[in-house]
């Protein structure tokens, strides 16, 4: 029976926790990497569903994109997590940033999933590359199929040509300096998540082109990496099925 420190090895063999942000908190959040690992969960996020689900599975592992804690400050949510995760003798593991920016996480991901070629790595996480020339209308419905969302938009003028695009998963979109980048260096199309309207009209400001993807949606392939680079504990390894976006569309 592997321990949590064997499962992290793998982990972090191909994600080191030395290519996490500053701001990040990946790595073990809570428990002992000496515990006997007899189920493992993969999840985006750690939420009561996904550690009620770990204890209905048998899993005392749960391992997810978002960690459970951030920062020094623990507010009364996260403590309501770590007490149930206690309660369950749950241990929680987060590959945060580091999967972000490592080579085959999740940006590069998303850039084999759209076909991006002569892809470069940007700022640590994000990646630019090239894509066979399409309008902006036609690309925006293209990620949208491709990440089951029904929630994407666009900012910019939907019959422009775009061929050279940069990705940044997750809240990418809201990254002023990837804007930036994007100016200088001749992006057709910047793609990523939660834009804010100060961003969005720089978009339109500067001539270019921004596709505002769901974090959830963006990142939930987050779960398909994990289980890669488990196979050798596929036996004991579970995809969550009750980490699901928390946003409905109404239409």
């Amino acid at each position: 029976m592997p321990k949590v420190k064997d499962i992290i090895s793998i982990i972090e063999r191909n994600a080191p926790l030395s290519l996490a942000l500053d701001f990040d908190s990946a790595g073990l959040n809570f428990g002992r990497e000496d515990d006997d690992v007899k189920g493992i969960m993969l999840a985006q996020n750690v939420t009561y569903y996904t550690l009620e689900e770990c204890k209905e599975k048998g899993c005392n592992l749960l391992i997810t994109h978002h960690p459970s804690v951030f920062g020094e400050e623990i507010d009364k949510y996260t403590q309501s997590i770590l007490d149930k995760a206690k309660e369950y003798g749950i241990n929680l593991y987060s590959c945060h940033t580091n999967l972000d920016c490592c080579s085959g996480g999740l940006n590069d991901y998303f850039a084999k999933l759209l076909g991006m070629r002569n892809v470069k790595v940007i700022d640590g996480c994000a990646r630019e590359g090239i894509i066979d020339e399409i309008s902006l209308a036609e690309l925006t419905k293209k990620v949208a199929t491709i990440l089951n969302d029904g929630n994407v938009k666009y900012v910019g003028d939907k019959n422009k040509k775009i061929s050279k695009i940069a990705v940044c998963t997750g809240a990418g979109a809201r990254d002023e300096e990837l804007i930036e980048y994007a100016k200088d260096n001749g992006v057709d199309c910047v793609i990523g998540g939660e834009s804010k309207i100060s961003i969005a009209l720089r978009v339109i400001d500067y001539s270019l082109s921004l596709i505002d993807v769901g974090h959830y949606e963006s990142e939930i392939f987050c779960v398909d990496i994990f289980k890669d680079w488990l196979k050798d504990f596929s036996s004991i390894a579970h995809i969550s099925q009750t980490d699901v976006s928390p946003y409905r569309n109404i239409k």
